[in-house]
């Protein structure tokens, strides 16, 4: 094989890209800026690798919101909290989506024949995690449907049966 025909390993993932060419040349990580990937990496690459960071950060800080949210006392506040965690999962869902579309969208742009192997594990990462959001999304809105639904118990007095 020579430089300008490489072979049958062509991969351009979120997070590193090689071009199949034997000599080492397109075939590093997209974040680091060297001199072997500058012409070959993707228009959009960095944009999508950041993207993939703040995603999986913000997903890191939704887990603690919503375990921070079994230790919410006050039933006043409940319905507002997982309107937030909703709506913070939609954020989520939307930069997952934006990932996995600008990352299709780049090799098919370069003209390649999308194979299933050229796309990568890591766009299929994106692909899952996207729909994982958008359950969980669905989930949380269920959820404060029904919290919204409920009826509020009065506050328990001595003198009363409820307890």
């Amino acid at each position: 094989n020579n430089l300008g025909s490489p072979n049958g390993t062509n991969y351009r993932g979120i997070f590193y890209v090689d071009a199949g060419y034997p000599n080492g040349t397109c075939r590093d990580w997209i974040l680091l800026y060297t001199d072997s990937v500058a012409t070959c990496r993707p228009p959009h690459s960095v944009a999508c690798a950041s993207l993939a960071i703040i995603a999986a950060s913000l997903s890191i800080i939704l887990l603690w919101l919503a375990g921070g949210y079994l230790y919410i006392r006050r039933r006043r506040l409940m319905p507002m909290f997982v309107t937030m965690l909703a709506l913070f999962t939609l954020l989520i869902f939307w930069i997952s989506a934006i990932i996995w579309v600008v990352m299709i969208t780049m090799n098919r742009g370069i003209n390649l024949k999308i194979r299933r192997e050229n796309i990568g594990f890591s766009t299929w990462i994106a692909v899952g995690a996207s729909g994982g959001y958008l359950l969980t999304f669905i989930s949380f809105i269920l959820y404060r449907i029904s919290l919204s639904r409920r009826k509020h118990l009065k506050e328990t007095a001595i003198n009363s049966r409820r307890f």
